[in-house]
């Protein structure tokens, strides 16, 4: 049986999870001052938007694939928040699938092991 901890620590804008699972360990850092200030009302307008939107989250295994409603937030909104996102947490890996002849988006967030508790806390499930 893996048995996995997290501690995770938010102080002056940095917010830092470690992940030990077993013998392995790895730090994840959100530095959310790499966020410019002028810059964080549109990103958390855009992270408000983005979850709005998701229709789906599956499992993959190194993260989550969300469908996303694409009148809900548009193709240009999702790569400004990815460009955004990546300041702060460059450990994130993106991919985006669109097809012409849907009106919904595929966004692939992934990462290292241990990316998944953020994720999750950052996209939780809803009812």
């Amino acid at each position: 049986m893996r048995i996995a901890t997290a501690t995770c620590l938010s102080l002056l804008g940095l917010a830092a999870c470690a992940f030990a699972e077993d013998d392995h360990s790895v730090v994840l850092a959100c530095n959310l001052k790499a966020i410019p200030a002028a810059e964080r009302p549109r990103y958390n307008d855009l992270m408000k938007r983005l979850r709005t939107a998701i229709r789906d989250r599956r499992e993959i295994s190194a993260g989550y694939t969300f469908t996303l409603d694409g009148k809900t937030i548009s193709l240009r909104e999702l790569g400004e928040w990815i460009t955004i996102e990546r300041l702060c947490c460059p450990f994130f890996s993106f991919q985006v699938s669109v097809s012409s002849r849907d009106e919904h988006w595929v966004l692939e967030l992934a990462g290292p092991a241990g990316v998944k508790a953020l994720i999750e806390k950052e996209f939780p499930v809803r009812p």
